[in-house]
């Protein structure tokens, strides 16, 4: 870790907690689920899609993984009121998964469950290494449950590529996006060029498998490439998304990809644990200082 990078760390949980909050303003939509679906509107009137992610991880308490299926649950409702263009990302840590398999199960189903009743599509996002079987076990038993559910796979891992070749069998929704987590080199591909080179590999994978993919990144030189892979393989507008956090500043690029009718779906993060959220972000990845600096400086027109 660079001396900078330890600056952050060490001192972010010393930061005046409205400095967090005007960075955290940025990216996080609110505090309610009234403050998400107010900005989907505003995207979706700009040509965006949405997916709702409920700030909130790494429950060790039943109780409070209950509370999380409960409002789950709410937020799919709120959607489907609202008649908007959403969708949810949820993250299996906050529904149990490091407290029992089973109770997971049971809350994951109870908001597929609800799900179902507007046909909507659940995300269930990558966390670190120490659950990413995990996860994909849970996936993959949702997806026989439910159709309508996806996953997603870090082209920094050094095994995606053979989880995409266990994957496409079953017509898969992956969201591809490169990883977030400081995770060893031993597992995981340290340099940038690698993890775009491995990013393209398992996108081109699951183009040529028929699966819908979700590409997430805010790297206009591999959005560049994926346009270039995109046409070269003539893959259907129908079967592939741009994704992009919410506030993140690359709102030219997406403003172009809409205009050339591709499909883009912002993800926004809300809730009322943004302060915990931001720390921790800053503590799994020191270079986020880079992002938070232009934060402050930078006002997304998309969030107007």
């Amino acid at each position: 870790m660079g001396l900078l990078n330890g600056i952050v760390v060490r001192t972010a949980p010393y930061m005046p907690k409205f400095i967090i909050g005007k960075i955290a303003s940025r990216y996080v939509a609110g505090d309610s689920i009234e403050d998400g679906i107010s900005l989907v509107k505003r995207l979706n009137r700009k040509g965006f899609s949405g997916t709702l992610d409920l700030l909130g991880e790494e429950v060790t308490d039943i109780s409070k993984a209950s509370k999380i299926t409960k409002s789950y649950c709410e937020i799919l409702d709120a959607i489907e009121d609202a008649d908007v263009d959403c969708n949810i990302s949820l993250k299996l840590t906050s529904m149990g998964l490091n407290i029992d398999r089973e109770i997971c199960w049971s809350n994951f189903k109870t908001v597929l469950d609800t799900a179902k009743k507007s046909d909507n599509f659940v995300r269930i996002d990558m966390e670190d290494s120490s659950v990413t079987q995990l996860t994909i076990d849970m996936y993959k038993r949702a997806k026989e449950y439910y159709p309508k559910v996806g996953t997603v796979l870090q082209s920094y891992m050094k095994r995606t590529v053979d989880d995409v070749s266990d994957m496409l069998e079953d017509n898969p929704n992956l969201r591809i996006c490169k990883g977030a987590y400081k995770e060893s080199e031993d597992i995981a591909y340290q340099g940038r060029d690698e993890i775009r080179n491995n990013y393209l590999q398992a996108a081109s994978m699951m183009f040529d498998k028929g699966a819908y993919v979700a590409l997430a990144t805010h790297d206009t030189v591999l959005i560049n490439s994926l346009e270039e892979l995109i046409a070269e393989k003539e893959v259907s507008p129908d079967r592939y998304e741009f994704q992009a956090l919410s506030g993140v500043p690359v709102e030219k690029t997406l403003d172009r990809l809409v205009k050339e009718n591709h499909k883009v779906r912002y993800y926004i993060p809300f809730g009322s644990e943004w302060y915990a959220y931001s720390l921790r972000r800053m503590k799994e990845n020191p270079d986020i200082w880079k992002h938070t600096l232009k934060a402050l400086f930078f006002r997304s027109s998309h969030r107007k």
